[in-house]
């Protein structure tokens, strides 16, 4: 403390304490970046987690494949998660953070987007067309109506996603002379036993019968629609399934959504001879939409809800939802469907301000599971005491976040857009401008929210050789050249839909379920019900809809998703599920008994907000009915649904980012994390993934960053089961020459990458499961525990730290592909492959630590790279903090002050044997300070791993002494 701190007036003795103990701030530790699939999580961009507790949260537990039940539903739980092993792999260790950037699909804005591999997304392999061709495919809604004379009311229960071929029902035709034997789509067939009873045939192009089964919609049945028919799309991909093993045509189709919860409020009758059936496909008439057609053009969507609006404020007779002020809309921060199949959100605790001063109200967000129901209520995130308004410290977008980020193909960058850092491991909030600029009414609460989309009501006529306008259904008739199947013989004459004389139906498409009564599943206290969206089997039950997903998909290619503010965009072929409003919310009875929710009573001037004298919203709110729920909807990963792994190497090998989407994906991943100033690393990789073209990039990254080392995986190796059709004994590769011949042939010279070989036998520690990775999986743990056991200069191999039979990959290696040979091992090290190695008693190791330098030299090896690495970083930190300040010698000493401590204790710690820095004016010369620069030289003398030990073991004569 300077005598100048110091306040004498009189005479005394001053004291006072310096502490200079204090510890430097400590940087923020690093890890890897790992790229590639995760279950969930933020997609096509790098997010930082601290711990795999975290890591799961936001990315999901790893997936170890095989899991073939209902992928439809349930996700691709086909193709291993290799990101996801290797972030658990190098967690496990709790040396630092990892960056993972999940891959989903994009498709560069260069390509042609003719739909083939360039455009992301997924669409059957041949889409309908005019034609009396059988072979091509599509998407096919299997439609019911009840039976109640000339007109009747239908609905969709099912659709069907054809590769190829056709699907047909058969039985009894209403066609005016119908028999039991016939068999058509585009035709109307009466059920032949309960709950919806129908039997379907499904053709290939050659017309060849592939499967014929009966099936209905009751979900307890062993005829239940999804237990007799294929659910997964990925059996129709002869890319890696062998179709010899396949009985009932599941290379031709799949059965995607199917509505039954939805039949069941739609069909007053549900059984054999009054319940109707029919095959139509779904498209557009007269244009180029299809339902199967998920090609997006550019990339993947997140899924979002519709827009929460505000309470009426206006004369109740004249109520319209769709007018109501919008105020916010929230998006999943996940890329992809897994929120709106998993999450729903609840706004909660609705509180009108009782402070004059302040007119702004608050109320709570729930992320709540979907299967959770208002009984029992499991809460996954929550955001409480939360207002609308832009200044206060608990504003919604402030609390929650809005920030997004969009890439820059033409600047190779990534823009963030939005003003609050987001706060949600979940989602992210979409404020109407007018809002965040306080230009609207501050009153206004969230009290109500648009549904999802849904295809648009329609009429159908059966005295017409064309399906009504705009509709997204198509008979195509016989007597034109459109029939989908119609192979029975025979004239059925040339209307729309072939059946009886006078048919008429109006058809609606499925809709969520909606709570009307606040009693509905048996709730304790109905206050405590949630009005709004219900995802329960019907209004009644408290019993999840195991089908609440199929709801939610997205729309096809080039209709409309609701998104403006002004209304629903396109309403040609959709329209809102439903626009709910707790405007809407009727309450009578002597004591408040029945509370209901009516669609249209405010308007009626029924509901309780509209009645004269019962305090409007307020009356309501103070009622305690102030909660009502939304799904999510929308989200598209943008990847191919038949592929278990939509990364697989042989179908990106020898592409390009503007032929091939998922070349893309990779390499605008790769080029996003290419400024060291955006995101910061130490390792990179990118498991699983070994394309030539895709792995140097990754190289080039490294070695233009000069701060991080690339772990790649080659081709040579091992092919997995997600590539290939071959059994496990034709996929291991067994000869080290064509790693290395192939790495050879790369001319690759660079001590920024380094490669391994084989790959390995994992458990999975959270499911059991036994698979087999790729070796930068476990490398990558490796290299964590290496670090943890010593220091990040220390070599990660051998039995001390690169026993993976004793844990060091962080977790349990069981076995090699292929059992590396001395003489293997030797080739393999001289081409610069380290090998794991398999030795009788001391288990499996990591043998080996060169990068991928030919030039001899210290920085050929992984501990001399890595210690330049880390020296660099925390050097380039120091010189950061002096960045600016006065070009002399005052400086440079402050500078030298810190960086020969640094390195004094990398050389104790064994990273060094010795160094020297050199800054003086024979380094930053006159002439250099004139041009605002400080030149320093750093001398190292890097420590040697220990790779080769030679002892002479000498047998002697008895009598000879030792000391000769």
């Amino acid at each position: 403390m300077s005598v100048k701190k110091f306040k004498f007036v009189s005479p005394g003795v001053f004291l006072a304490e310096v502490d200079n103990s204090q510890l430097p701030a400590v940087a923020e530790p690093m890890g890897p970046i790992i790229i590639g699939r995760t279950r969930f999580g933020p997609g096509m961009t790098p997010v930082k987690v601290d711990s795999f507790s975290e890591f799961v949260q936001v990315f999901g537990d790893p997936v170890p494949g095989g899991g073939a039940n209902d992928i439809w539903r349930e996700g691709n739980t086909v193709g291993p998660t290799y990101a996801a092993y290797a972030a658990q792999a190098y967690l496990k260790a709790n040396v630092g953070p990892v960056t993972m950037f999940r891959l989903l699909g994009e498709t560069n804005p260069d390509a042609l987007q003719t739909g083939g591999a360039e455009t992301a997304g997924w669409t059957t392999l041949q889409k309908i067309q005019t034609s009396a061709s059988i072979d091509n495919g599509g998407a096919y809604g299997m439609f019911l109506f009840n039976n109640s004379g000339s007109t009747a009311t239908g609905t969709l229960g099912a659709v069907f996603y054809l590769q190829e071929g056709a699907i047909a029902l058969s039985g009894t035709m209403l066609h005016g002379g119908g028999t039991a034997t016939e068999e058509a789509a585009g035709a109307l067939f009466s059920s032949n036993g309960t709950h919806g009873e129908f039997t379907l045939s499904v053709y290939d192009k050659s017309d060849a019968l592939k499967y014929k089964s009966s099936f209905n919609f009751n979900d307890s049945s062993d005829k239940y629609i999804r237990n007799v028919f294929n659910t997964n799309p990925q059996l129709s991909n002869t890319n890696f399934v062998n179709t010899a093993n396949l009985s009932q045509g599941e290379d031709c189709y799949w059965l995607g959504e199917s509505y039954e919860s939805n039949l069941k409020r739609e069909i007053s009758t549900f059984s054999a001879g009054t319940t109707y059936g029919m095959i139509l496909a779904l498209e557009a008439s007269g244009s180029d939409k299809y339902k199967q057609d998920y090609k997006f053009g550019s990339e993947n969507q997140q899924a979002r809800t519709g827009w929460f609006f505000g309470q009426d404020r206006g004369v109740p007779g004249t109520y319209n939802p769709s007018n109501m002020p919008k105020l916010f809309k929230i998006h999943a921060r996940d890329g992809g469907r897994w929120v709106q199949d998993n999450l729903k959100v609840s706004i909660t605790a609705i509180k009108a301000s009782t402070n004059t001063a302040d007119p702004y109200g608050s109320f709570n967000i729930e992320i709540r599971q979907l299967s959770d129901t208002d009984n029992v209520v499991r809460v996954v995130e929550r955001f409480s005491n939360v207002n609308l308004n832009p200044n206060s410290e608990n504003y919604v977008g402030t609390k929650v976040g809005d920030k997004y980020t969009e890439y820059s193909y033409a600047d190779q960058i990534t823009r963030e857009f939005g003003t609050f850092d987001n706060r949600s491991k979940y989602i992210r909030m979409e404020m109407n401008e007018d809002l965040a600029e306080g230009l609207m009414d501050p009153v206004l609460l969230p009290f109500g929210v648009m549904g999802p989309p849904r295809f648009k009501s329609i009429t159908l006529p059966s005295a017409s050789v064309s399906p009504p306008t705009d509709s997204f259904i198509n008979a195509r008739a016989n007597g034109t050249a459109e029939i989908p199947y119609l192979p029975t013989a025979g004239t059925y004459g040339t209307d729309f839909i072939i059946c009886s004389t006078g048919f008429t139906a109006s058809v609606s498409f499925p809709r969520t379920v909606l709570r009307l009564s606040a009693s509905d599943g048996g709730i304790g206290n109905q206050k405590d019900a949630y009005f709004g969206y219900q995802s329960t089997r019907d209004e009644t039950t408290a019993r999840f809809d195991r089908g609440a997903c199929d709801y939610l998909w997205a729309m096809p290619e080039g209709l409309a998703t609701f998104d403006t503010l002004t209304g629903v965009g396109n309403t040609t072929y959709n329209e809102y599920q439903w626009e709910f409003s707790m405007d809407d919310i009727i309450i009578t009875g002597t004591s408040d008994t029945d509370v209901f929710y009516e669609s249209g009573s405010r308007q009626l001037e029924r509901s309780y907000t509209a009645q004269s004298g019962a305090g409007g919203y307020k009356g309501l709110l103070k009622k305690g009915y102030d909660r009502f729920s939304s799904p999510f909807f929308g989200g598209h990963d943008g990847l191919n649904i038949i592929e278990a792994e939509p990364f697989r190497n042989k179908f990106m090998n020898g592409q390009t980012a503007v032929n091939n989407y998922a070349f893309n994906s990779v390499r605008r991943a790769i080029d996003t994390i290419a400024d060291p100033e955006y995101v910061e690393c130490n390792l990179v990789t990118m498991p699983g993934i070994t394309v030539n073209s895709l792995t140097q990039r990754l190289l080039d990254v490294a070695e233009d960053r000069a701060d991080t080392l690339a772990i790649i995986d080659l081709p040579e190796e091992f092919v997995p089961f997600t590539d290939s059709t071959e059994p496990l004994s034709g996929r291991v590769k067994t000869d080290v020459t064509l790693a290395i011949d192939n790495l050879e042939a790369r001319g690759i010279n660079s001590s920024y990458g380094c490669a391994y070989y084989p790959w390995v036998q994992v458990k999975d520690t959270i499911r059991g499961n036994i698979l087999w990775v790729p070796p930068s999986v476990v490398v990558l743990g490796t290299f964590a525990s290496s670090q943890a056991k010593s220091e990040v200069w220390f070599a990660p191999a051998g039995f001390n730290r690169g026993g993976l039979t004793e844990g060091s990959a962080g977790i349990p290696v069981l076995g090699v592909s292929t059992r590396v040979v001395s003489k293997d091992r030797d080739k393999l090290y001289e081409a610069n492959i380290n090998p794991i190695a398999s030795f009788p008693s001391e288990g499996i190791v990591v043998f080996g630590q060169k990068t991928l330098q030919v030039t001899q030299s210290a920085l050929d090896r992984i501990n001399v790279r890595r210690l330049l690495i880390f020296i660099k970083k925390q050097v380039s930190r120091i010189a950061a903090t002096i960045l600016f300040d006065q070009n002399v010698k005052t400086t440079w000493n402050r500078f030298l002050g810190e960086v020969n401590p640094l390195l004094g204790s990398v050389q104790s710690r064994l990273g060094l044997t010795e160094f020297k820095v050199l800054l003086d004016e024979t380094t930053t010369t006159p002439d250099l300070v004139d041009q605002n620069i400080m030149y320093a030289k750093i001398f190292l003398k890097p420590a040697r791993a220990i790779e080769f030990i030679a002892i002479d073991f000498v047998i002697t004569r008895t009598g000879a002494s030792f000391e000769d």
